[in-house]
């Protein structure tokens, strides 16, 4: 199978390196189930990749995490189906994993799952407070000198802990959680990872769900999902322990979609083509349980939203930005992120 790089999809170079991205990738997160989605179905899933493929997407991203790595292992099967040459394969070592004989033994393991001599980005999932970023990036450094990873990357990561890590190596990408519903990240973190010619790939862009139009109210939504920050802390599963801000979260829905109907615009198109229109991020990635959801993902690269309704889509979701604040942690108030 080779891919098709037909107009609608768009590619970049990720950082300062040569590695070319398509704008719209694909997650892999959801595939792996949990309280969040239903897990899917291995040959659904590899369906799902190659209609992507074939719709121009070459970024694929999943993790050791996903699943406890059957995210990594599907997308390695998936793969004796494409050019490898073609594909740009992103993978996460978790957080636990990053002394340098864990990350180096976390590594070979997502490789070995994959069932390829090497990943092309490979972020730090979430930084740990307490084992040294020196330590982190020395394996880092080994592994891209070995050819095991072309770039090394970070995920979740806030202004302190990118110095700290930029001061021990180059990395390339910052991956974060952004969507209209979610702009923290413009508190700091962006502006942070752009002074430092630093790529941002955002995920979520369509908010677990809830900007697919889909939920008109929160009795609606999958209690499974109401883990965020948008959500009560007494929602089951929430870890953060705050008021939430569902008012504000549907207010702003409701905003959106009406929006959309006023510019006759798709809201799925606008939620993922948003993150594009903003400055210093390089890709969305978004996920897809059929191969239906990622061809029309796929075609959101080539989404133009006017001056107007970027202004407009600004100011309808302003007040939830500032009712959720500058903790860029969708899910937890003593945030990960510094």
């Amino acid at each position: 199978m080779t891919i098709d790089k037909y107009r609608a999809m768009q590619y970049e170079t990720l950082g300062q390196t040569d590695v070319e991205v398509s704008r719209v990738g694909l997650g892999l997160w959801n595939i792996s189930g949990g309280s969040d989605w239903e897990k899917t179905d291995e040959d659904q899933a590899i369906e799902t990749i190659h209609e992507a493929y074939d719709s121009g997407v070459t970024f694929f991203d999943t993790a050791e995490a996903y699943g406890d790595g059957y995210s990594e292992e599907v997308l390695g099967e998936a793969l004796d189906g494409l050019d490898r040459d073609d594909v740009v394969v992103a993978s996460k070592v978790w957080q636990d994993n990053l002394a340098y004989d864990d990350l180096k033994a976390a590594c070979e393991a997502s490789l070995d799952r994959l069932g390829t001599d090497y990943v092309d980005v490979y972020y730090v999932h979430y930084q740990h407070p307490e084992i040294p970023v020196s330590e982190t990036m020395r394996a880092m450094k080994e592994l891209q000198e070995e050819g095991k990873i072309r770039v090394p990357a970070v995920s979740n990561t806030g202004p302190a802990d990118l110095d700290a890590t930029l001061a021990e190596g180059r990395v390339e990408a910052n991956q974060v959680p952004y969507n209209l519903l979610w702009r923290a990240i413009e508190y700091g973190v962006a502006d942070a990872s752009r002074d430092e010619d630093v790529d941002l790939v955002a995920y979520s862009p369509l908010a677990q769900g809830l900007l697919t139009g889909e939920y008109e109210s929160i009795e609606e939504y999958p209690t499974g999902r109401m883990r965020t920050r948008h959500f009560s802390g007494d929602r089951p599963g929430a870890r953060h322990g705050e008021a939430g801000a569902e008012a504000e979260t549907f207010a702003a829905v409701e905003r959106i979609r009406d929006l959309c109907a006023e510019y006759d615009r798709d809201m799925v198109e606008v939620a993922l083509a948003w993150p594009l229109h903003q400055p210093g991020v390089t890709a969305v990635l978004a996920g897809a349980s059929s191969p239906e959801h990622a061809r029309a993902n796929a075609a959101a690269a080539d989404v133009s939203l006017s001056e107007d309704l970027l202004a407009d889509l600004d100011d309808a979701t302003a007040d939830l930005k500032e009712a959720l604040g500058p903790n860029p942690d969708p899910w937890q108030s003593d945030s990960r992120y510094n």
